[in-house]
């Protein structure tokens, strides 16, 4: 079986239509932070509730297009590339979100 870029089943599509929504969140969430001037240094949802909830949504989007992808690959033999690429670009924005997270809880620095 070949590999192909573009996915064939219903849960590989789904996977890039997440991450499609994480694309457009990013954007959202760039003109958000353009039209505030950049003034809030960390954005959460607690002093930012429109960009702090524009980026959280964004990441999540990001992590459940990897967790699509995996269930593609894992039920239903998902063999495209994009899948795959998907699926690294999830867990790193796993991996940030996490980051995030522990800096919103330490504060910024003194």
């Amino acid at each position: 079986m070949k590999n192909r870029f573009l996915p064939q089943t219903s849960k590989g599509k789904w996977s890039v239509s997440l991450f499609a929504a994480f694309l457009v969140l990013g954007i959202a969430g760039n003109r958000i932070s353009n039209a505030t001037v950049n003034a809030i240094e960390y954005p959460n949802p607690i002093n930012s509730p429109l960009l702090g909830s524009v980026i959280y949504l964004a990441f999540t989007a990001a992590i459940l297009a990897s967790l699509m992808g995996i269930l593609a690959v894992k039920k239903d033999h998902e063999r495209s590339l994009l899948v795959f690429l998907l699926i690294l670009l999830g867990l790193f924005f796993f991996i940030a979100l996490v980051g995030f997270m522990i800096a919103n809880l330490i504060g910024p620095p003194d």
